[in-house]
């Protein structure tokens, strides 16, 4: 786990929240999550491990330049295909995601979800202290949301995501394991007997 990044993050989403205040808007129901154009990169795409996401997408795409037209839906990956669930909402859209361990991190994860729109959406996150925080891309070339919240007792997460294109779109969220923790619950009560947490990684192999 990085601390320093944690906290970088925190301040980030910090400011976030003022703008927040500032004007905070709802998606209409049915409405997309992300709106932002497709050739707009928000800074912090180094952030929680969206970047590799991001840096294969340049790949794939030869190095050229983004695209001016709207982003591809993305197809689930095989790879996520026997990752744990997790359900719950972002404002009032149903979503489901597979959650599971980076490889080669603690504290974090990486997965897809699923809304209501076509195709999937890449995670990374992290967590520490039950704080939690994750990116995600709807197109494998850009980070178009930021997820912000805490872990309670049963390991569910509830929060806010943002628009990482508009912040004044804020809507809350909840999620929670659906058979297996992949996220450990936080409990600040004393003798709670909270003491879930995953293996340690065995590999060093940075990346995803």
């Amino acid at each position: 786990m990085r601390p320093a990044l944690l906290t970088k993050n925190l301040c980030t989403l910090g400011l976030g929240a003022v703008l927040v205040l500032a004007g905070t808007v709802q998606a209409a129901p049915g409405t997309e999550l992300s709106t932002g154009p497709a050739n707009v990169a928000p800074a912090g795409g180094e952030g929680l491990g969206i970047n590799q996401a991001i840096r294969d997408g340049e790949a794939r795409r030869g190095g050229t330049s983004l695209s001016t037209g709207a982003p591809r839906p993305l197809a689930p990956r095989p790879e996520y295909a026997s990752l744990p669930v997790y359900v719950g909402k972002v404002g009032d859209q149903p979503v489901r995601l597979r959650l599971g361990p980076k490889p080669d991190e603690r504290d974090s994860v990486r997965g897809e979800y699923a809304g209501r729109g076509a195709g999937v959406r890449l995670l990374a996150g992290e967590w520490e202290n039950g704080a939690f925080l994750m990116e995600e891309s709807d197109d494998g070339t850009r980070v178009s949301g930021n997820w912000e919240g805490s872990i309670d007792a049963s390991g569910a997460v509830r929060g806010t995501w943002t628009d990482a294109f508009n912040p004044a779109i804020v809507l809350p969220f909840f999620i929670r394991p659906l058979g297996v923790l992949v996220i450990p619950p936080f409990d600040m009560t004393p003798n709670s007997g909270v003491t879930y947490a995953p293996p340690a990684p065995k590999s060093s192999i940075s990346g995803w």
